[in-house]
C-alpha cells in the first residue's frame, strides 16, 4: 500500500489552475501568538501559586500556554512576557516533581521541556540552572501515571508516549537516561500499530493516532537513535502517507472518536506534514515532499476562519465558549486552545521553507482508500469532493454510514463534517434530539419498524467493491451485512463521485420490496449563524455563507419535525421513502 500511495502521489499531474498558498513557517508562530491572546496576563499571573503548598490550576493547559510563551519570546516575539515565563516556569517545574497520581504531569513535562531548549541558550546562567536542578528531580515510577507498574498493571496508551519523549528531552540536557524506561515500555507500544502504522489507542480515535506519532516525531526529530529508532520512522513513514490521503477536500481531518472537530487536530496534520516533507526532501523526491508541504498549509488555511472569531474558537461552531457546547468533558477552552499552540509548533519545528508546494491528495482526488479494520473508514476524493464513512461506528461519538461530505471552497459544516450520536460522549446545545444520524439508509422490517444503518454497529459486516476509480469519477459500492442486519438480507449504497456531485443509489436484498428510507441531515445553525432552508418538489437547497447544499430526488423530499446536533450544529432531517432501490443527489456549491 506505501508503493501504491507514494507512486500516486509522484505521478500527480500539476493542475493549470495550481496556485501557491504563499505560507510560511511564521505562520505557525502567528498562530501561537494567537493562541496566547485568549488568555489575559493578569489571570495567567493570577493562577501562580501563592505558596509552596498551592497546587497550579490545571497543570496540563498552565504548562502548555507556558511552553507557548516561553517558544515566542525565544523567537523573538513578546519580550515583554519574559518575567511572567521565568515565574510560570518555575511554578510548573516545582509542580512537576511534587507530582504524584496526576496523569497531567505524564503530558506536561515534554512542554516544559520545549520550551526550555527553545530558549536556553538565551536564559542568565542563574535561571538556567535553577530550572534544571527543578527538572532533574522528576522521577518516572513516582510522577508519572502512565507506565508499566510492577504489578503489569497496563496504564500505556497514547499518555505513555507523551512522557517517554518527556523523558528524552530531559536526557538531552543530561537529567536522565532514557534506556532502562524505554526498554520497558517500547516493546509493548509497537505491538499498538497497525498494518498502516497507525497507533491503536483504545477504540481507535482517529485523532489519537495522528497525535501519539506527532509526539514520536519530537522524539525522531531531537535526535533519537536508540533501540527503537528504526521502528519507530518506519511506523510514522507508512502512517504520514495515510493522513496525507485522509486529509478532506476542505483541509481538514477525518473525524472519529474522541477529541474530533478541535482545531488542534488540523495543526497535528501541519505538523506530521512538514515532517515527512523532509523526509521526502532527504530522500530527493521533491515531488512528494512538496505534496506534504501542500498539505500543512491547507490544513492550516482550514482553520483561519474560526481562528478569526472574536474571541477565537478552540471548536468548529461559533456557540457561547462557556456553554462548552460540542466538547468533552476535558475538551475546554483553556486547556484546548493552548493545545493548538503546542501542537503547531511541532510544525514550526520541522518547517522548511525551501520546499516547493506541489499538489496533495485532498485537492486533486481520484482515489478511494479505506483504512484497516481498527478503524473502519472508507475515503473518497474527486472532482474537489470528498466523502468519508464510517463502516462500524463507535456510538459515543459517531454513527455508521456516511458522515462527510466535503467540497473546497464550501464550508465544511454545511453538508455533513461529523455524524450525529444519539449517545454523545460531547455537550450537545439544549432542546435538541439525540440520535444516530448519519447520510444513509433505513428500512422496515417485517413488523414495520423503522431500521436504520446509523444505528448499527456490533456484529455490522461490509464489502467494498470498487467499480471506477479515475482522476474525474468513482464509483464504488458498500455492502453492509451481518448479524446486526435485521429485516433484510443485506443493504448496498453505490456512490458515484464526479465535478457534477454525489449520486447514491440504495437497494435491499432480501427482501427486495421491503420500505426503504433515506436520510440526510440538514444544517440549520452553527450557534452563531442560521442556514436559509428552500424546498420545492423533489428538490431541497440549504444555503450558508453564499454557498448551497442542493438534495434532489425522484421521489418525494420530507423534512422531519425535529432537530438533533452534532459537534458543529443543529440539523433537522429530510426523509426520502421508496420502495425497491432509492436515488438521491447531492451537490454542494461554492460561492459565486
Amino acid at each position: 500500500m506505501l508503493h501504491d500511495m507514494l507512486g500516486w502521489v509522484r505521478n500527480q499531474p500539476i493542475p493549470p489552475t495550481f496556485t501557491n498558498t504563499g505560507l510560511s513557517k511564521s505562520i505557525y508562530l502567528d498562530i501561537m501568538e494567537q493562541t496566547l491572546n485568549a488568555y489575559s496576563k493578569e489571570e495567567l499571573e493570577a493562577r501562580l501559586p501563592s505558596n509552596p503548598d498551592e497546587h497550579i490550576d490545571d497543570l496540563q493547559a498552565y504548562a502548555r500556554i507556558t511552553s507557548i510563551m516561553g517558544i515566542l519570546i525565544a523567537q523573538g516575539r513578546i519580550a515583554d512576557y519574559a518575567p511572567l515565563w521565568e515565574r510560570m516556569m518555575e511554578a510548573c517545574c516545582i509542580e512537576l516533581h511534587q507530582s504524584e497520581g496526576n496523569q497531567m504531569a505524564d503530558f506536561s513535562v515534554k512542554e516544559i521541556m520545549l520550551a526550555f531548549l527553545a530558549i536556553e541558550e538565551q536564559l542568565d546562567e542563574s535561571v538556567r540552572d535553577r530550572l534544571l536542578a527543578l527538572l532533574s528531580l522528576i522521577e518516572p515510577e513516582r510522577n508519572y501515571v502512565h507506565r508499566l507498574g510492577e504489578d503489569g498493571h497496563d496504564q500505556l496508551h497514547n499518555i505513555n508516549i507523551y512522557n517517554m519523549v518527556g523523558e528524552y528531552l530531559r536526557e538531552i540536557v543530561g537529567l536522565t537516561d532514557t534506556r532502562t524506561y524505554f526498554d520497558i515500555h517500547w516493546p509493548k507500544q509497537l505491538e499498538l500499530f497497525d498494518s498502516n502504522g497507525m497507533y491503536m489507542d483504545p477504540n481507535c480515535p482517529i485523532l489519537y493516532d495522528l497525535t501519539t506519532r506527532c509526539q514520536i516525531q519530537l522524539l525522531l526529530g531531537y535526535g533519537y537513535k536508540g533501540a527503537f529508532s528504526g521502528q519507530l520512522d518506519d511506523m510514522l513513514k507508512k502512517a504520514g502517507l495515510s493522513t496525507l490521503f485522509m486529509q478532506s477536500a476542505s483541509g481538514e481531518f477525518p473525524y472519529g472518536g474522541r477529541s474530533n472537530q478541535f482545531l488542534f487536530n488540523e495543526a497535528l496534520i501541519a505538523a506530521s506534514a512538514e515532517y515527512e516533507a523532509c523526509r521526502y526532501k532527504e530522500l530527493g523526491d521533491l515531488k512528494t515532499a512538496g505534496a506534504f508541504k501542500r498539505s500543512a498549509h491547507l490544513a492550516v488555511q482550514s482553520i483561519m476562519r474560526w481562528l478569526q472569531q472574536d474571541p477565537p474558537r478552540h471548536l468548529k461552531n461559533l456557540y457561547p465558549i462557556d456553554s462548552k457546547i460540542g466538547t468533552e468533558f476535558y475538551g475546554y477552552y483553556d486547556k484546548y486552545m493552548a493545545t493548538l499552540g503546542s501542537f503547531i509548533y511541532i510544525a514550526f519545528l520541522f518547517a522548511d521553507d525551501e520546499i516547493d508546494e506541489q499538489p496533495c491528495p485532498a485537492e486533486t482526488g481520484g482515489y478511494i482508500w479505506e483504512t484497516s479494520p481498527a478503524f473502519h473508514k472508507v475515503f473518497a476524493n474527486v472532482s474537489g469532493y470528498s466523502l468519508q464513512i464510517d463502516t462500524n461506528a463507535d456510538h459515543h461519538y459517531d454513527s455508521t454510514g456516511l458522515g462527510r461530505i466535503h467540497r473546497a471552497g464550501v464550508p465544511s459544516e454545511l453538508g455533513l463534517s461529523t455524524p450525529c450520536t444519539a449517545t454523545p460522549s460531547y455537550q450537545l446545545p439544549d432542546g435538541v434530539q439525540a440520535m444516530n444520524l448519519a447520510i444513509g439508509p433505513g428500512w422496515k422490517d417485517e413488523h414495520g419498524h423503522p431500521v436504520f444503518l446509523s444505528d448499527l454497529s456490533v456484529g455490522l459486516e461490509h464489502r467494498l467493491h470498487i467499480q471506477e476509480m479515475s482522476s474525474n469519477r468513482l464509483v464504488f459500492e458498500l455492502q453492509y451485512f451481518g448479524s446486526a442486519i435485521h429485516g433484510c438480507k443485506s443493504v448496498t449504497e453505490r456512490y458515484t463521485v464526479s465535478e457534477a456531485g454525489l449520486s447514491i443509489n440504495v437497494r435491499l436484498e432480501a427482501p427486495e420490496t421491503a420500505p426503504i428510507i433515506y436520510q440526510i441531515p440538514l444544517l440549520q445553525t452553527t450557534g452563531g449563524v442560521y442556514t436559509e432552508i428552500d424546498e420545492s418538489p423533489g428538490r431541497i437547497e440549504v444555503r450558508l455563507d453564499g454557498c448551497a447544499f442542493i438534495i434532489q430526488s425522484d421521489v418525494p423530499l420530507t423534512r422531519l419535525d425535529l432537530t438533533t446536533a452534532n459537534r458543529n450544529g443543529q440539523y433537522g432531517i429530510v426523509q426520502i421513502e421508496g420502495r425497491q432501490q432509492i436515488s438521491v443527489h447531492v451537490q454542494l456549491v461554492p460561492m459565486t
